[in-house]
């Protein structure tokens, strides 16, 4: 961008390969602080997008941080040197849904994958990834599968219109979860109410399908079957749903024992006695 500091000027021009020679930079240049924009912002009002972009997320930033420092002058060393969070939060791409702000998380306390409609789709690459790594590698204590009232990717597999790949690749795996549940929603007069059950449907079905996973069943299986390490088994599944209008997280009420029990004969693929029987023979 246009404003760089000289030396930083300079480390840059580094970074371009020197089409004689071929020289790279043998060592790391820091960029900028993006406040430094705010603070010359002011100064110097510009009309330039960019520059005001910069200018209003350096802003941004530097507050955060005062408040954060203020709060906790350490929290900065501790996450620096890695992360530790117990939570694992699924949730929607939803602006309004941003799961740190609604509960006061602090940073480090949150692994988050966010999509459209907070799916839990067994091809899904992305997601399996994180799930992967936040159950075996962060070995997290709770995963939240949270939905929210108003949720425009619902809306949108709700109607039969074709939103044209990728977008409707996507929503015909919502589009299952109405021919689900097809007889229930039907039968909810009020299209807004038939909105927020789908809603609290979708959330059931993604938790569901966190239960069929062998990254879950694994380590569930696991903790479980060492009553001297764990309380119970991990990690726990929640189901939630927010609602924009009044700022509020609701806990839906879940029977996964009834789920569980019913497709044990069809999901499950592993025992708590696996992991007792290699643990005892050890």
């Amino acid at each position: 961008q246009q404003r760089l500091g000289r030396g930083v000027q300079a480390a840059r021009r580094r970074l371009l390969p020197d089409i004689g020679l071929r020289r790279l930079p043998d060592s790391w240049v820091s960029p900028e602080a993006l406040w430094d924009y705010a603070e010359e912002g002011q100064e110097d009002p510009t009309d330039d997008v960019d520059e005001r972009f910069n200018a209003d997320f350096g802003a941004r930033n530097r507050a955060w941080r005062q408040t954060v420092l203020s709060d906790d002058p350490e929290l900065f060393d501790a996450i620096g040197k890695g992360q530790a969070p117990k939570y694992l939060w699924i949730g929607c791409c939803d602006s309004r849904v941003a799961p740190e702000t609604m509960v006061q998380a602090r940073p480090g306390e949150i692994f988050v994958h966010r999509n459209i409609a907070n799916m839990v789709v067994s091809t899904d690459t992305n997601l399996r990834a994180a799930l992967k790594f936040a159950v075996d590698y962060l070995q997290v204590e709770h995963i939240i599968v949270c939905g929210h009232y108003d949720c425009g990717g619902l809306k949108a597999a709700s109607s039969q219109k074709d939103h044209d790949a990728p977008l409707e690749n996507w929503l015909t795996n919502i589009r299952d979860i109405c021919r689900l549940h097809q007889d229930e929603l039907d039968a909810i007069i009020d299209p807004i109410e038939r909105h927020k059950r789908l809603v609290e449907l979708n959330v059931i079905e993604q938790c569901l399908n966190l239960f069929k996973t062998g990254d879950v069943q694994g380590r569930r299986a696991e903790t479980s079957s060492r009553p001297d390490l764990y309380e119970c088994a991990f990690p726990r599944i929640h189901g939630m749903v927010f609602e924009p209008s009044d700022g509020i997280l609701r806990k839906l009420p879940i029977d996964f024992r009834h789920y569980l029990k019913k497709y044990k004969d069809v999901y499950q693929m592993y025992e708590s006695r696996d992991f007792r029987e290699s643990y005892i023979d050890a």
